[in-house]
């Protein structure tokens, strides 16, 4: 197998000089790095990264936490994940905790162990400060949990306000018996069932946790809610739910039970899935902001891994109502 002495034979050039082309280093000159190229292809060299990233004590490989791959913002967050750091030089890899707490920590020991350069955290069963504990000086990022960045930085959509637009929205319609589903009960999604109180006390009405579904992922569990809550003598006029695929899977059990969308029954989704456009009526939905927030955080996570000391970083993004036809 051919070595850096090969090419430093083959080329003319010094093993330093041979080196410092391999390495992209600015001073050398287009003479220099074309000698260093011709031998290379001359001789079919084929650089040994992993020893590079030894002794750089580095591995591109940037982790994501998530629990789910499946679960539609998670998708859009690792394919937007993805494209930005791959521009930037590093892989992606996901590791998918599917809410074990024990996995999750070990993650935080591979970073330890330097298997990864840096990790995002887009769901983590630990507060902030545990987090910090678990890694140390390693670099993770938290992103769109309900954080405060105190120890580590943050960038996360304003879940109470973006939840607080969609109820009062359908309250300002004249509904006054809504429901508001969620996944599993985390501080993020507290904070949006703090946004569905702020909305009704503003509207001087009053709800209760009875009003909240939990543990609503697919399709699949929002047909099994329609299912239950559509055949009962107290009909809810209007469903927020924290998912456009949800949402889906309600305006399907709606339809099939003879309930009119949005005559009968507003229904309003969460992260702007293309399936929002497919449905009949098509979904009164939230936008999600993972495209800035993908772009500022990939910029911090540069500036870490360059040496970057500073407080943490804590940004928050407005989500947006798009309005269509279900509500």
């Amino acid at each position: 197998m051919p070595t850096i002495m090969d090419i430093s034979r083959i080329s003319g050039l010094s093993k330093s000089t041979v080196s410092r082309v391999l390495n992209n280093h600015p001073h050398v000159s287009d003479e220099s790095r074309q000698k260093v190229q011709n031998a290379i292809k001359q001789l079919g060299y084929v650089r040994n990264t992993q020893g590079v990233q030894l002794r750089l004590q580095a591995s591109n490989h940037i982790g994501v936490l998530i629990p789910d791959v499946e679960h539609p913002f998670f998708s859009q967050l690792v394919s937007a994940l993805s494209r930005s750091l791959g521009s930037e030089g590093y892989q992606l890899v996901i590791y998918q905790t599917e809410l074990s707490p024990a996995y999750e920590r070990d993650v935080y020991t591979r970073l330890l162990r330097r298997e990864m350069d840096a990790v995002v955290i887009a769901h983590s069963h630990f507060s902030e400060r545990e987090i910090k504990e678990y890694i140390g000086s390693s670099i993770g990022i938290i992103c769109n949990e309900a954080m405060d960045g105190e120890f580590l930085d943050v960038f996360r959509l304003d879940e109470e306000d973006a939840i607080f637009q969609a109820t009062a929205y359908l309250l300002s319609k004249g509904r006054r018996h809504l429901c508001f589903c969620m996944d599993h009960l985390t501080p993020l999604q507290e904070r949006r069932w703090r946004g569905f109180e702020l909305a009704h006390k503003q509207f001087g009405l009053a709800c209760t946790k009875s009003q909240c579904y939990t543990g609503l992922v697919t399709m699949e569990d929002g047909y099994a809610l329609g299912e239950q809550l559509l055949i009962t003598d107290h009909l809810p006029d209007g469903i927020i739910t924290g998912s456009d695929f949800v949402a889906t899977g309600l305006l399907k059990a709606a339809k099939q039970k003879g309930i009119s969308v949005p005559q009968d029954l507003s229904v309003i989704g969460c992260d702007n899935h293309p399936v929002g456009l497919m449905t009949n009526p098509e979904l009164t939905t939230l936008t999600h902001c993972i495209s800035d927030m993908v772009k500022d955080l990939t910029e911090c996570l540069i500036r870490r891994l360059k040496g970057m000391q500073s407080a943490p970083i804590m940004k928050t993004y407005k989500a947006s109502l798009i309005i269509r036809n279900s509500a």
